[in-house]
């Protein structure tokens, strides 16, 4: 509570200063950050300098079908990078931050740079200069209670040689679960009170391969890149339960083989800008997710090959120093062939919608403006125009047509340098998971669930309102609401099969969001730590929904909501300081985990990381071509809570009649990370 405490008074400390923004000769809506503000930092990557960009906080954006909906909140040189499967943190980790001339944070919006559909984005400027770097870095996961490790390794080549660029990247990348460690099992019969409890233990772990490669070079008055990924991301978890009868093990072994091709070329058409894009990628995933105990058996085994195939235009035109007018047009072909089994006891059991294909033919034009009316006011507003048609052969045999209109307005007011106020209306329509049509299995969680063929996209129309103040140089405070209004819910309903009624993605009715979000950068230097910094997110959200089965208000279930978050609450601080001196960083970092609710039709899962993630690093850095980084994570030790309230039928007319308690401590893990520049 004291911290809390001091954090307020900091707070509100702040907000009654008179401050300067960095913000350079540029207009109030843009601050701009040359390398210099990061030197105390020495940054190794232009993703460790996004990271230090005062209340900025980071979107990896997301890999639905689609491009235009995607997008992080980061774009290079203006540009938002081309693929999709390459996800936007990995390719700013692989530009060394001495090719970053400056990070430019649009507030609100710009002429000449494409939003994405966010409300603030940064902007990374690289060096034009001529440079060859090769980047080797060598890295050590390694868990202190059961002893196993997990290594890395990658190798980047980067060459700036006039107006062209040439990258390539191969790397064993490490995949783990900081949830795994020795635990407990309880049962507890709710009609005798009587409870069971066993030990248990959990494990997951993978290693990966990937290699991407991209050229950018002049071509037809403009510049042309293309970016290959390929990627290989296997994985294995396992849990035991020690049964006085036996022990009971649940296996899941996955596999994931991504193939992606980008083509982009941006340049002028007259006095206007055309940027265009294909891309195709083609993924093949399988799973096998088994238990095995003396009284049961179940096997699931699933296959899935998808495909991903878009071409997009974008025309940008400026009219005088105040208007920019934007449109286009997207076409996008997906598909899923996928096919699954499911056996207890060596029966097979009929799954609903358990093999499928899967395609859908989606249009959609796109037309917005960027209107700066006044030197202290920026509108911009748009719509665009989805069209789709979702067809599925297989189990089932159906088609249906989609027609969904998304306008989007921003307003900001700059206030002064340092003051801006945001208002954002938008509709929101989520894609669809294609993996929702087809039958899955998590043994070890909610069980087998079915496929549903008549899955819709839910539709949000948002409300935001933001204020951010900066203040100190490199402090800033930035307050939202948001107020989101849900149609068509996705979350679980009952489906049936020949074999009896499961639990499968479905839409629920209307529901509701409210959030409020709170991010801080706090320099500490007048506050008694040189060099300090403490950065924090505070995001809490209030979600309703009338539940199918009880009619009842409640949460909404996280992580089927298409893009959508709904998790109740996300608190992350990081305090760091720079010590030039002695040419380290010290870093701590703390995140306040879940406690998020899932909803079935005979069950409730309660999931909870108590009490919280900290971690604590030190980032040494003897010259500017070698960096070591040293870190101890999970030194908490959380606890992993899963609990399942298991009731003998739908939970609003059966009894409850058992009570699972899953209990795992996890393990404080040592990463350790060498990194040499040549070049």
């Amino acid at each position: 509570m004291k911290i809390r405490r001091r954090l307020l008074a900091a707070t509100l400390l702040v907000c009654a200063c008179s401050a300067t923004a960095h913000a350079g000769d540029a207009p109030e809506n843009i601050l701009t950050y040359p390398a210099v503000f990061f030197a105390d930092a020495r940054p190794n990557t232009a993703y460790d300098m996004i990271e230090r960009l005062p209340a900025f906080t980071f979107d990896d954006g997301n890999t639905e079908r689609g491009f235009a909906g995607t997008a992080g909140n980061v774009v290079i040189d203006g540009q938002r990078p081309t693929s999709k499967s390459d996800d936007l943190e990995s390719v700013l980790n692989r530009i060394p931050a001495s090719n970053v001339e400056r990070i430019d944070v649009i507030r609100g919006g710009a002429q000449g740079i494409d939003m994405q559909g966010q409300t603030v984005v940064a902007n990374v400027i690289l060096k034009k200069a001529d440079s060859t770097q090769i980047v080797a870095e060598v890295a050590e996961n390694y868990w202190l209670d059961d002893h196993h490790a997990i290594p890395s390794l990658n190798l980047q080549y980067t060459q700036h040689s006039g107006d062209s660029t040439y990258e390539a990247s191969l790397s064993r990348f490490a995949s783990y679960d900081d949830s795994v460690g020795k635990g407990t099992y309880s049962t507890t019969d709710v009609a005798t009170g009587a409870t069971q409890t066993v030990g248990a233990h959990s494990a997951g772990r993978g290693a990966g391969t990937a290699f991407t490669g991209a050229a950018t070079v002049p071509l037809f008055d403009g510049q042309f890149k293309a970016n290959l990924l390929l990627q290989d991301s296997p994985f294995f978890s396992a849990l035991s339960y020690y049964f006085p009868t036996g022990t009971q093990l649940i296996g899941d072994h996955t596999t994931s083989h991504t193939g992606e091709l980008g083509l982009h070329w941006n340049g002028n058409v007259g006095s206007s800008q055309l940027e265009t894009l294909v891309l195709q990628r083609l993924e093949r995933d399988t799973d096998h997710n088994l238990l095995d105990s003396p009284a049961l058996d179940q096997d699931f085994r699933s296959r899935n090959n998808t495909g991903e195939t878009i071409a997009r235009a974008t025309l940008r035109h400026r009219i005088g120093t105040t208007i920019t007018l934007e449109g286009g047009l997207e076409g996008a072909y997906n598909f899923l062939d996928g096919i699954s089994s499911y056996s207890e006891n060596g029966v097979a059991i009929p799954l609903p919608s358990a093999n499928a294909r899967v395609e859908e033919k989606r249009g959609e034009a796109f037309a917005q403006g960027t209107w700066k009316f006044d030197p202290d006011w920026l509108l911009e507003a748009g719509a665009r125009f989805e069209y789709s048609k979702i067809s599925e052969t297989g189990d089932s045999e159906q088609s249906r047509s989609f027609f969904y209109p998304k306008p989007r307005a921003v307003l900001t007011w700059s206030f002064d340098s340092q003051t801006q106020f945001r208002l954002r209306y938008e509709r929101v329509v989520g894609q669809l998971d294609f993996g929702n049509f087809i039958a899955t299995s998590s043994l070890g969680g909610n069980g087998v669930q079915g496929g549903n063929p008549d899955l819709k996209p839910d539709q949000h129309t948002q409300y935001e309102f933001s204020w951010e103040r900066h203040f100190w140089d490199k402090g800033a405070l930035v307050i939202s609401y948001m107020h989101d209004q849900v149609k068509d819910v996705v979350d679980n309903v009952p489906v049936t099969s020949s074999a009896g009624t499961f639990d499968a993605p479905g839409n629920i009715g209307v529901g509701k969001i409210d959030q409020i979000d709170v991010e801080l950068t706090l320099p500490l230097d007048k506050l008694g730590l040189e060099n300090g910094l403490l950065k924090s997110t505070n995001i809490f959200r209030r979600t309703r929904v009338k539940d199918p089965v009880t009619g009842l208000e409640r949460q909404i279930s996280p992580g089927l909501s298409g893009n959508q978050s709904v998790r109740p609450q996300d608190v992350e601080f990081t305090l760091t300081q720079d010590l030039p001196s002695l040419k380290s960083t010290w870093e701590i970092d703390y995140f306040n985990g879940w406690d998020e609710h899932y909803y079935q039709i005979a069950q409730v899962r309660h999931r909870r990381i108590p009490p919280a993630l900290i971690s604590a690093a030190w980032i040494y850095k003897p010259t500017s071509d070698w960096s070591l980084r040293f870190e101890l994570d999970n030194m908490a030790r959380f606890e992993y809570e899963n609990t399942f309230s298991d009731y003998a039928g739908p939970r609003d007319s059966a009894p409850l009649t058992e009570i699972d308690e899953r209990r795992i401590k996890s393990q404080p893990r040592i990463y350790v990370e060498i990194r040499k520049t040549f070049g």
